[in-house]
C-alpha cells in the first residue's frame, strides 16, 4: 500500500511539474514598487519640465493602456530605459548636474536596477526596436528643432515619469513570453 501511495504521489508531482511553464518568471523590479523611487522620479522630472517651454512635443511614443496592460511592450520600455541610462542620465550624473536635476543621483541607480532586473527577460522583437527607434528619432528631431541637444535631453528627463509609469504598468510580474 505504501508503494501504491508513493507511486500516485510521484505521478501527481510529475503532472504538476509538466504543467508548470518552464520559462522563468519575470519578477517585478523592486524600485517599480518603491514610493520613494516614484517620488524621486517625479521630483527630477518636474524640475526638468519646469525648464522646458515646449509642451507640444513628446519624445516617448504614446502607448495605449490596453497595450500596457497586456505586457507585450515591457521590453520596448526596457530598451528605451537602457537608452536613457547610457545616453542621457548617466552623462548628467557624471557631469555633476545634480543642481540641474535634483535627485538624479538617487534615480539613476534605481533605474539601472530596473534595467538590470528586466533585461534578461527581454528578447528583442521588431515592435521593441520600433518603439526605441521612434524615441531616438523624436529625440534627434527635438535636438534639431531646438538647435540644442541639451534642451532635447532635458525634455527626455522631463518625460522620465512617463517612462517609469510605462515600466510599472507593462512590466508586471508574469511569465515571460
Amino acid at each position: 500500500m505504501n508503494c501504491a501511495v508513493l507511486a500516485v504521489l510521484v505521478v501527481v508531482c510529475c503532472c504538476c511539474a509538466l504543467s508548470v511553464d518552464a520559462r522563468p518568471a519575470r519578477l517585478r523590479s523592486r524600485p517599480l514598487d518603491n514610493p520613494e523611487t516614484w517620488n524621486n522620479v517625479m521630483v527630477m522630472a518636474k524640475h526638468a519640465q519646469a525648464q522646458d517651454r515646449d509642451h507640444e512635443t513628446r519624445l516617448i511614443p504614446v502607448i495605449s493602456s490596453d497595450k500596457l496592460k497586456d505586457g507585450d511592450v515591457c521590453c520596448a520600455n526596457v530598451k528605451i530605459l537602457d537608452y536613457y541610462l547610457r545616453h542621457i542620465l548617466d552623462g548628467k550624473v557624471r557631469e555633476g548636474r545634480e543642481h540641474n536635476y535634483p535627485r538624479i543621483h538617487l534615480v539613476n541607480p534605481d533605474l539601472n536596477r530596473v534595467a538590470r532586473d528586466l533585461e534578461p527577460h527581454c528578447n528583442a522583437k521588431q515592435i521593441d526596436l520600433e518603439y526605441l527607434q521612434t524615441f531616438k528619432q523624436n529625440l534627434d528631431r527635438a535636438g534639431e528643432m531646438y538647435k540644442n541637444n541639451t534642451k532635447a535631453q532635458n525634455k527626455a528627463i522631463g518625460e522620465t515619469d512617463i517612462l517609469f509609469h510605462y515600466l510599472y504598468e507593462s512590466c508586471s510580474a508574469t511569465s515571460t513570453s
